[in-house]
């Protein structure tokens, strides 16, 4: 072990392609090193990188939204099938353009979407989540939420961890919202 308990070194000796595959010091073999490191503050590994246990101090939170750029919106899986849905409508005349490109993951993004969402209205999913953002739920969060298609407020704050600090404020609203959603024409 390293200096400080913070990796592990390991060598592994290999034969070369030509060589025998003994275990010898002759030129026919090689030392291979990896270095294994431990070292991590993130509070959702849970783990310090000597070995103890850490206190979680705050939940971990939703870093999709902090990678996005800023003039980025997340969209919820029905949102997005109704965009490449009326992307495929266009294709004839954008396959006609040669500076249009249409990647090949078009097709598959746009069966996934189709087989995957649980709603068939997004706007009226959105107007149903819209009020938890008064309880801080976050355009991400709420993404995430009509994604599982959850039946219950504890498979939400399993899905979404980030909102599970305010599982007292938020009970009774994601409650409400649930009931409302339920009552939505699913997709199968």
């Amino acid at each position: 072990m390293e200096k400080g308990g913070k990796g592990i070194k390991s060598s592994i000796k290999s034969a070369s392609k030509y060589g025998s595959g003994k275990d010898d010091n002759s030129k026919n073999s090689r030392k291979v090193q990896f270095k294994l490191v431990s070292e991590s503050n993130d509070p959702a590994q849970g783990f310090s990188a000597k070995g103890g246990k850490k206190k979680e101090s705050q939940p971990p939170e939703l870093k999709i939204e902090k990678e996005l750029p800023e003039n980025a919106k997340c969209l919820m899986d029905c949102e997005a099938f109704e965009i490449l849905d009326s992307v495929k409508d266009h294709m004839a005349l954008l396959s006609e353009d040669p500076s249009i490109k249409i990647p090949v993951s078009f097709d598959r993004g746009l069966e996934y979407l189709k087989f995957g969402r649980c709603y068939t209205k997004p706007e009226s999913v959105r107007q149903i989540l819209e009020p938890l953002r008064k309880h801080g739920v976050s355009q991400g969060e709420m993404c995430m939420i009509a994604n599982v298609c959850p039946e219950s407020s504890d498979e939400v704050f399993a899905f979404v961890p980030s909102i599970k600090g305010r599982k007292d404020k938020m009970s009774e609203p994601l409650e409400e919202a649930l009931t409302k959603l339920s009552k939505l024409e699913r997709c199968t």
